[in-house]
């Protein structure tokens, strides 16, 4: 289980990134494929350019717990930087967890919670 001073430095690496003038919008997700894949799919749905880890290697339970704490902690302030810059269409909905097809490996340390953003620049 992940503990909370953990969740805390996730959290913070999300708000120094969001917190960059250059980032317009970004979101925060769970995944089990590869990286590149997802980030070749938010690239079509959303227009995003980016996408890094926040953790990998997590089991699900992990992996979901964590997608939701990180979500509940920026949609607590809605003046906050990172409440504003969070995917308008999803900010105001509240936490729905989605595995998209049913996990094949839940007790295997092969899920990631990533960031997705776009460039507001570009």
């Amino acid at each position: 289980m992940l503990r909370s001073a953990t969740i805390e430095q996730y959290y913070n690496t999300v708000w120094c990134i969001a917190a960059s003038k250059y980032v317009k919008e970004y979101m925060i997700g769970y995944t089990r494929r590869p990286i590149k894949n997802r980030l070749t799919e938010y690239s079509k749905m959303h227009g995003y350019q980016y996408m890094v880890l926040l953790a990998n290697g997590l089991r699900l339970a992990d992996a979901m717990h964590l997608e939701q704490m990180l979500q509940e902690q920026v949609k607590q302030d809605r003046r906050h930087t990172l409440f504003k810059k969070y995917c308008p269409h999803r900010r105001e909905q509240r936490y729905f967890p989605s595995q998209g097809p049913v996990s094949i490996s839940p007790h295997e340390p092969v899920h990631s919670v990533y960031m997705a953003w776009w460039d507001q620049y570009t």
